[in-house]
């Protein structure tokens, strides 16, 4: 046992200084080969969130994005996701000004795991500070688009109401806060569809409890309708049937409904009315239906039946 940790020791021990200088170069050449490897990107708009003491809320900030730039090898920089990083300044010390400048620094900056930042524009912002206060606000849905039939009846949030905080002077003069627009483009029918809100205001900092809500949005049709007057009626019989066939009356009256875009695409030259004479062999005189073909719409023929009167040729 001894024996072999005097050879332990004669290898470490054993010309101390050429393998210092061995390992001073080794970790000399891996800085230099990582810096050489290394990029540097900038990530611009990276969040801003600026904490201010106990009691206190943001009134107004310089600025609510920075631009950061980040250095690393090409690796690490394509891992990073922007949405996850943030600079975070604590006022915690700021004592009882309710106004200061505040610099900020690559060390602030938060969620470049991997990379390292190394420098952030700007360098420097003005923040003001009121007293935090709370208040109760209606929710407002904001739509976008246009549905593919019908139009946006109602779109109601669930809860109706949020609570928000923030500075006091900024909550005197907020009514409510909007979702995100809601997004009913090519919508066919009613949907529910949670969403985030928006921020009520530019530069400064509100929390809202809960910070989205459900949306419940309900479509109306606009139906609509159309008549054609004076149609001829046209017989539908078996192949091969050998009849003559009279239809009185031998014109009716259509009309067609249906929602607006529907019945824009119904015209004279689409319409089909007959007489469905189909399973008629006897010769006399029968009652029979009407139908009427308007594509997708709906539509009705009156009368909604006429007399077929069959005869041999």
């Amino acid at each position: 046992m001894a024996t072999r940790l005097d050879l332990i020791r004669r290898i470490l021990l054993e010309n101390k200084g050429l393998k210092l200088l061995s390992l001073l170069m080794a970790t000399l050449s891996w800085l230099m080969i990582r810096d050489a490897i290394s990029l540097e990107v900038v990530i611009p708009d990276i969040r801003l969130q600026i904490r201010a003491r106990e009691g206190m809320a943001i009134l107004n900030q310089s600025a609510s994005s920075v631009d950061v730039t980040v250095r690393g090898s090409q690796e690490d920089i394509q891992r990073l996701d922007p949405h996850r990083i943030q600079a975070i300044v604590e006022l915690n010390d700021s004592g009882s000004a309710m106004s200061t400048d505040i610099e900020i620094n690559p060390g602030m900056v938060h969620g470049v795991r991997g990379a390292r930042a190394v420098a952030v524009q700007p360098t420097r912002i003005h923040v003001a500070l009121d007293r935090q206060d709370e208040k109760r606000v209606p929710v407002r849905v904001r739509t976008t688009g246009v549905p593919l039939f019908g139009t946006v009846e109602s779109a109601t949030p669930d809860p109706a109401t949020v609570l928000l905080k923030g500075p006091a002077a900024r909550l005197r003069t907020t009514e409510c806060v909007y979702t995100q627009p809601v997004d009913v483009d090519g919508r066919v029918e009613s949907f529910l569809h949670r969403m985030a809100l928006q921020a009520p205001g530019d530069n400064w900092v509100a929390t809202m409890e809960p910070n989205e809500v459900q949306v419940k949005v309900t479509f109306v049709s606009q139906a609509g309708g159309k008549e054609w007057k004076a149609v001829p009626v046209k017989a539908v019989v078996d192949p091969g049937q050998g009849v003559t066939i009279d239809i009185e009356p031998a014109t009716v009256d259509v009309v067609v409904t249906g929602r607006s875009n529907e019945l824009a695409l119904v015209d004279t030259a689409q319409l089909r009315v007959f007489a469905d004479c189909t399973g008629l062999s006897a010769p006399g005189t029968h009652t029979v239906p009407v139908r009427v073909h308007a594509g997708t719409a709906g539509a009705r023929a009156n009368p909604d039946t006429v007399r077929v009167t069959l005869s041999a040729k």
